[in-house]
């Protein structure tokens, strides 16, 4: 076998395993369409928890629930989907118990919490559908705007 013909094979060799490892990491992760989608989920649930606290703030402060989202905080970034700029929905369902919406790209995943984000303490909590999907909380309990 020639020197030239040697390094053709193993060019070939080096090609395929590459493409290999490739095509291994994009079935193990997902694309970087998917990657992105469960990151900004992540960062759509990161500000939901972060309401939830603001909101039992409110409620500890003034024992009622606050009327807007806006009433916990009007400059805080929490309030607005990091896409579409739209608020997150908020809504009082009886005196005591309110609403929190968000248009989720997929469903929930345990390993879509990365670094940097603010993780709810109850992971449960947070699991959601692809699409929209409402997190109904009585602030009366224990916990609540955590948990």
């Amino acid at each position: 076998m020639s020197p030239r013909r040697g390094i053709r094979w193993l060019s070939a060799g080096v090609s395929v395993v590459v493409l290999a490892a490739v095509l291994a990491g994009l079935s193990v992760l997902g694309s970087p369409m998917h990657q992105r989608a469960l990151r900004l989920d992540t960062i759509r649930t990161s500000n939901l928890g972060q309401l939830a606290i603001g909101i039992s703030g409110y409620w500890a402060a003034h024992k009622a629930l606050p009327p807007t989202l806006e009433s916990i905080d009007p400059s805080d970034s929490h309030h607005r989907d990091p896409v579409s700029g739209q608020p997150y929905g908020y809504g009082l369902v009886d005196a005591t118990t309110y609403r929190l919406c968000a248009q989720f790209d997929t469903a929930s995943e345990q390993e879509s919490y990365r670094a940097g984000a603010f993780i709810p303490p109850n992971l449960g909590r947070w699991k959601h559908p692809q699409g929209m999907h409402c997190f109904v909380t009585d602030v009366r309990q224990a916990g609540a705007g955590i948990y």
